[in-house]
């Protein structure tokens, strides 16, 4: 009797351990940016596309590489809240909005997808990092008219030290490195849409 006993009760507690599972972390990226505030907007737009990443980017979980090596490790409990594609988009939108306003340019947002004078193409061909070593972003961009015409192309790299082993950490090393593209941007592209190269 009293090993039917213990038996019941050992199951019971395995099946208690099989009910929890390890909560869910979601992360967004940031632009730490206050609200824009315009009464009226330009008539002159520019809309951001839909953001191109590649495959091993295209998950819920977050990517770290192991010691900068080719291995990739796919976080299971620390994921973003939203596509890695969409953050880099949002971002990108919310860093240009303030400079380019000044600039008499409309940045749409993400929900407005009309075609507007110009058009800002990003394709990521990396975001990701180390813990305790450095988060790297590379970007190529196309800026086209209205007319599909290409006004500028080119290619935006940098990297950001990732100081300890936590995912906030490298979210925010992340978040750091698309707020300087979007900033490298903002230089960028006014002059090209004024048909002047930069």
């Amino acid at each position: 009797m009293s090993r039917r006993i213990f038996l019941l009760a050992a199951l019971l507690t395995l099946l208690t351990a099989c009910g929890r599972s390890t909560p869910t972390n979601y992360y967004l990226l940031e632009s730490s940016l206050g609200p824009v505030q315009a009464d009226g907007l330009p008539a002159k737009s520019l809309r951001v596309a839909q953001v191109c990443v590649p495959e091993y980017l295209d998950r819920g979980g977050i990517v770290s590489r192991v010691d900068g090596q080719t291995q990739v490790i796919v976080a299971q409990f620390h994921a973003w809240a939203e596509p890695v594609s969409n953050g880099v988009r949002r971002v990108t939108q919310e860093v240009l909005t303030p400079p380019l306003l000044a600039e008499g340019i409309n940045v749409l947002p993400s929900g407005d997808e009309s075609s507007g004078d110009f058009t800002l193409l990003l394709d990521v061909q990396r975001l990701d990092g180390n813990f305790d070593d450095k988060a790297v972003l590379e970007t190529r961009w196309t800026l086209r008219n209205r007319d599909n015409a290409i006004l500028g192309r080119g290619i935006y790299a940098s990297e950001e030290m990732v100081r300890g082993k936590t995912y906030d950490l490298l979210v925010g090393a992340e978040s750091r490195l698309v707020r300087r593209m979007a900033d490298y941007l903002a230089e960028k592209l006014p002059p090209l849409m004024r048909g002047k190269k930069s």
